[in-house]
């Protein structure tokens, strides 16, 4: 009974994804879904005048035999044969223009649904839709629909509409010589529709758990970024073993579920067996005695031939696989309109904040998937136009702080002011033009230099002079001699997967954020933030970058958050996070003196250090140590 109430639930669901798919693409393509419609309707008449043609040419053949070609009947027959292949002609060029309808609408398909996930998902101003779990959920659901290719179901569609087509032409057709077993042979035909499509998806396995596994294995063998480790820790055979397991339980699933409706299958296929035959029968009997013409049996033959294509489920898998994403498409931007605001027409502009300092006050907040919260009454100031650092164990909530200060999350309590301005009442467009941030986990894109470094200014990309700004932008970061070396230059696709592309090393990555961190302050961004900005770097490239450190920061708002104590010391000010408040607060110098915490893990770091190269020390920045 569990078994026939999930059957019945998965059924309920898709019929409810066809019908929102249906909707979505008439709405969005009412002329072109139309069009496509009239042609797979069009494409049953020329059968049906085929049929009719193959049978009048069938009762004019004698007539020739007897008078030849040049006779009366003979140029009947030719005209005949005329028809025959201008049908055939109407019937390739119907289906020509149908596959180009098809084609067309299956792209746009694509492309509309995938604009409409991509859409939603970039105009929630915040990260709501990835660290909340449900949302998060929805939202990966909806970004599936590109694997699925929501185009497939124009293609089903007009597979699935041109069988019923030709399969109701065929039926008047038969019902125009025997309008009773037209009748009969229809329901029996759609019954037989209705009982495959049902078996079909009890037996298709695009919902077990078995085939899930199995593709994410398969996916697991040609993704660049695992085939490193695949190999070293020897996994290869293993995945191909595993693989193999979970496909033989896919084919035991489907097999199973076929057994479950093959009794039926059998029975309604041995019926409308017979009832064809008894048709086919009566109606020979009845051309032997005169009673039907040879002409109209042939007709009514190919019309109970042509009848079948009624329970054709040619397209119901590509309807499917289209159908799938579409209801999680609509639920992701019914919740991403529910978190999105709207548009503040009283907004305040942040250019050219912050002239005096942004502040915490009071600030709670915790994560969705959290019952600790991450600060519980966090109060901080920062002062504009001078440099803090940000220090504490991971968990701290070091980049959290980062994720409210740029408005990507909003406190649960409390607020955040800059130069006493709620951060809620400030355009967010504008506040994030006005701060320029690298977090840890940077994107690396895989475009030319000239883009991963101007998207810092990303409005300044089309101006004749960006190549003198990203090269600006590029020697503050001391990114300009990687640019030097690039074969192409600006031009060079930062990536080996595009012809002439080139790599970077870890560190050659992270002077090309930073440079596009100097290319959002050289647009007007007053405030800089940089998360962990020398973690990819080696000893001597960090101790370069101390020293290019007060020119990055002069004049900007700047945090830095690091483990690194040698860069954490260049600050004006240093902060301790610890259990969501701020507990040590000062100089470097100050903090050590005060023996906390920050002296304790500044001193364990700076241990590493000993018996070292002096050289190396003194460039690590703890040679006060």
């Amino acid at each position: 009974m569990s078994s026939e109430r999930q059957q019945d639930s998965s059924e309920r669901r898709r019929s409810s994804a066809r019908r929102a798919a249906l909707g979505v693409l008439i709405r969005a393509f009412p002329g072109r879904t139309t069009i496509l419609a009239l042609l797979a309707l069009l494409s049953g008449a020329p059968a049906a005048l085929f049929a009719l043609l193959v049978g009048r040419l069938v009762g004019q053949l004698p007539d020739v035999v007897t008078g030849g070609f040049d006779s009366a009947e003979g140029r009947r027959v030719v005209t005949t044969l005329v028809l025959i292949g201008t049908v055939l002609v109407v019937q390739e060029a119907v289906s020509l223009l149908r596959l180009l309808a098809t084609t067309d609408l299956q792209k746009r398909m694509d492309e509309y649904l995938l604009a409409r996930v991509m859409t939603t998902t970039m105009a929630v101003p915040g990260l709501e839709l990835f660290e909340d779990p449900e949302l998060a959920a929805a939202t990966n659901r909806a970004a599936s629909v590109a694997r699925y290719g929501p185009g497939e179901l124009i293609s089903g569609l007009s597979y699935r509409w041109t069988s019923l087509s030709r399969g109701l032409a065929a039926t008047i057709l038969v019902a125009t010589i025997w309008p009773v077993a037209a009748g009969c042979l229809l329901v029996l035909w759609l019954v037989v529709s209705q009982h495959l499509q049902a078996d079909f998806y009890r037996a298709n396995p695009f919902w077990t758990d078995p085939l899930r596994r199995a593709v994410y294995l398969n996916r697991l063998t040609y993704l660049p970024d695992w085939a490193k480790e695949l190999r070293i820790f020897g996994l290869t055979g293993w995945i191909v073993d595993e693989f193999s397991t979970e496909w033989q339980q896919v084919m035991a699933e489907l097999w199973r579920t076929r057994r479950v409706g093959y009794r039926t299958t059998t029975l309604l296929t041995a019926v409308i067996l017979a009832a064809n035959i008894v048709v086919m029968v009566l109606a020979a009997r009845a051309a032997l005695r005169g009673d039907l013409e040879l002409a109209t049996l042939t007709v009514l033959v190919q019309g109970l031939f042509a009848m079948a294509m009624l329970a054709s489920q040619d397209g119901d898998i590509w309807i499917e696989n289209g159908a799938i994403p579409v209801p999680d498409v609509l639920v992701h931007e019914r919740a991403a309109t529910a978190i999105t605001p709207a548009p503040d027409p009283t907004a305040r502009s942040a250019t050219g904040l912050p002239a005096r300092g942004i502040s915490f006050e009071g600030v709670r907040f915790s994560y969705p998937s959290r019952d600790r919260p991450v600060y519980d009454g966090l109060d901080l100031t920062i002062e504009a136009g001078r440099s803090l650092a940000v220090v504490g164990l991971n968990g701290a909530g070091k980049t959290t702080l980062i994720k409210l200060l740029t408005g990507l999350l909003h406190p649960q309590d409390g607020r955040i002011t800059v130069d006493g301005i709620d951060l809620a009442d400030l355009d967010p467009t504008s506040w994030r033009r006005s701060v320029a941030a690298i977090f840890q986990d940077f994107i690396h894109y895989q475009l030319p230099a000239r883009d991963n470094i101007g998207f810092g200014s990303v409005e300044e990309l089309r101006t004749p002079d960006v190549d003198a700004r990203v090269l600006a932008a590029a020697g503050r970061a001391g990114a300009d001699t990687i640019i030097e070396r690039l074969p192409t230059g600006l031009d060079t696709v930062l990536s080996r997967r595009h012809d002439g592309g080139v790599d970077l090393s870890g560190g050659q990555w992270q002077r090309i954020a930073l440079a596009r961190a100097m290319a959002a302050v050289s647009a007007g961004a007053r405030v800089l933030v940089l998360d962990e900005p020398t973690a990819h770097l080696d000893v001597r490239a960090e101790a370069d970058l101390y020293d290019r450190f007060l020119d990055l920061t002069h004049g900007l708002t700047s945090i830095v958050i690091s483990h690194r104590f040698s860069t954490v010391r260049r600050a004006d000010r240093i902060v301790v996070l610890d259990g969501g408040r701020i507990t040590e607060d000062g100089t470097h110098d100050e903090l050590v003196a005060a023996g906390g915490r920050y002296s304790s893990l500044f001193r364990t770091q700076a241990m590493r250090y000993h018996g070292e190269d002096r050289d190396t020390a003194v460039e690590a920045g703890v040679r006060d140590a």
